[in-house]
């Protein structure tokens, strides 16, 4: 009778193992760069579902003004290692300094080299850690300005992305006659030296991703995401991509490639969460009436279909189709055209379609349901889609859905979206709402309304730079906070807003960083 007792309170001990959370987990972070959405606000979202982050000191990574230190950060790595179960590490951040950096620096192919062979060096200083890392195929943007890419990009940055398109498409079908004639214009546009240096920066970011590859294949990476930042369907990025995935064929369940930089750190912080607890999150992916996941968004190369589900598995989840198994709903909210505007345009109107009810009544009915909702909403490109926003708002909707994005490209608001939303069942509801209202602020009053305004109000009558605020910034974070607080007592009640304040950290327009109370 004893022993019978004793294997029953043995497998009463098991069964509670299995089934009862393993305590917060320990995750060392190293960001990108020291932008909000790379630093702050990831850091934000998992302390607020119970992990810890550790994080190097700020003068170590890349800011407007600076460039991170890359063989610091190892140095740090290496030193706190041990204290963490799993490392997600920014490759820019690491071999570069940053993601600046690593499209602008003049390091040699050997000091590259060297910095590539830590991560071997971190695998047997820590065999038991799980290391994530994430690394971006330097982008190929139609244009460009404020010092993100060398000097000569602002004169001959479209003419170099067209060529490059040109190119990939070359390789990939073919050019008509007038294309080819257009190719060979192009090029002699452009000096040779200008194309020598941008394309010999190019293959060390090839070559560093070919060996990142490698050591993912070779277990030394328990999983790499190669992000592909700015890019479009025929591009140098598109180019460099197809012969990538050739190498990285068959490793499935390690490896992942789509486009973005700025979501990757949350994308894969949210995976190494999901395998420390033995999580599978299900998600069922709906979309918006119209050409949905045929959508192909600006900045992108591929429909949005493919980098939902993409960013979904990257994550640690499953997407399925069946609502009843959904452990959340991701709401995809795309254009009918399937034609991604800026969402600071005059075509961001307040008037809602019959294609935008139709999807806040499927919302409102999923959360009627019980169903955990979040909303990622790229309708529009760098910003909100102030008609549904504002019909959420009117339904009373917004503080009730898990986790809503819709900044800057479609790839970096689906990985917040699916991130914070698989997220959210380990927060209070306070820290949901709270998460809940910055996106809000930040993505829907500041990036589709405020930020236009304040250009009209104050920049453009002061003949100011917008990506150079300097004496200005002031006088515009006292503008912005007083938008913020008017805009946040009409639309968003029910959140915690009473207190917020408003920053420009990287001394430009594109960006602000909101914090509300904690």
């Amino acid at each position: 009778m004893n022993r019978i007792c004793r294997l029953a309170g043995l497998m009463l001990l098991l069964f509670w193992l299995a089934v009862v959370p393993v305590q917060a987990q320990k995750l060392l972070y190293v960001p990108a760069d020291n932008r909000p959405v790379s630093l702050q606000y990831v850091t934000d979202t998992f302390e607020a579902a119970g992990a810890t982050l550790l994080t190097p000191p700020e003068e170590l990574l890349a800011a407007r003004n600076q460039w991170g230190d890359a063989d610091g950060l190892w140095n740090w790595v290496e030193e706190h290692s041990l204290e963490a179960d799993s490392l997600v590490l920014s490759a820019d951040s690491m071999l570069y300094g940053g993601l600046v950096p690593s499209r602008v620096h003049e390091l040699s192919t050997e000091t590259l080299q060297k910095r590539v062979e830590r991560f071997t060096h971190l695998r047997r200083l820590h065999p038991n850690a799980r290391i994530y890392v994430f690394s971006t195929v330097m982008r190929t943007p139609q244009f460009t300005a404020g010092g993100v890419e060398p000097p000569y990009y602002e004169q001959y940055g479209y003419r170099i992305f067209r060529i490059s398109a040109l190119r990939d498409k070359k390789e990939v079908q073919s050019l008509t006659k007038q294309e080819a004639q257009e190719l060979a214009a192009l090029v002699s546009e452009v000096p040779l030296e200008v194309m020598a240096d941008w394309q010999a920066r190019r293959d060390k970011n090839f070559q560093i991703n070919t060996q990142l590859i490698y050591l993912m294949q070779k277990g030394e990476l328990n999983y790499l995401i190669l992000g592909r930042d700015d890019t479009a369907p025929y591009s140098q990025s598109h180019k460099e991509t197809r012969a990538l995935l050739k190498q990285a064929a068959g490793s499935d369940g390690r490896f992942a490639s789509f486009p973005g930089a700025d979501q990757l750190g949350m994308i894969l912080l949210t995976r190494a969460v999901n395998e420390f607890h033995n999580r599978i999150p299900v998600v069922v992916v709906r979309y918006a009436p119209g050409i949905g996941p045929s959508t192909i968004p600006s900045y992108e190369d591929q429909p949005a279909g493919k980098t939902i589900f993409d960013h979904i598995l990257a994550a640690g989840g499953v997407p399925l189709l069946t609502p009843a198994l959904a452990e959340l709903i991701l709401m995809v909210n795309t254009p009918a055209d399937g034609k991604t505007h800026e969402a600071d345009s005059a075509l961001n109107r307040t008037r809602v379609s019959a294609e935008t009810m139709a999807f806040a009544a499927e919302t409102k009915l999923w959360l009627q349901a019980g169903k955990k909702v979040a909303v990622a909403d790229i309708a529009f490109g760098n910003g909100a889609d102030n008609s549904l926003l504002m019909h959420l708002s009117a339904q009373e909707l917004l503080p009730e859905l898990a986790a809503y994005s819709g900044w800057n490209t479609a790839s970096n608001t689906a990985g917040y979206a699916i991130g914070q939303g698989m997220l959210a069942a380990s927060m209070t509801d306070h820290d949901r709402l709270r998460l809940l209202a910055v996106r809000y602020l930040d993505d829907w009053a500041y990036q589709a309304n405020i930020r236009a305004e304040l250009n009209k109000e104050i920049n453009y009558p002061q003949g100011g730079s917008l990506v150079m605020l300097d004496e200005r910034q002031s006088l515009l974070v006292l503008a912005a906070e007083k938008k913020f607080h008017k805009f946040a007592s009409r639309y968003l009640y029910g959140l915690p807003t009473a207190e917020l304040h408003a920053t420009f950290p990287w001394n430009r327009m594109f960006e602000v960083f909101v914090t509300v109370d904690k």
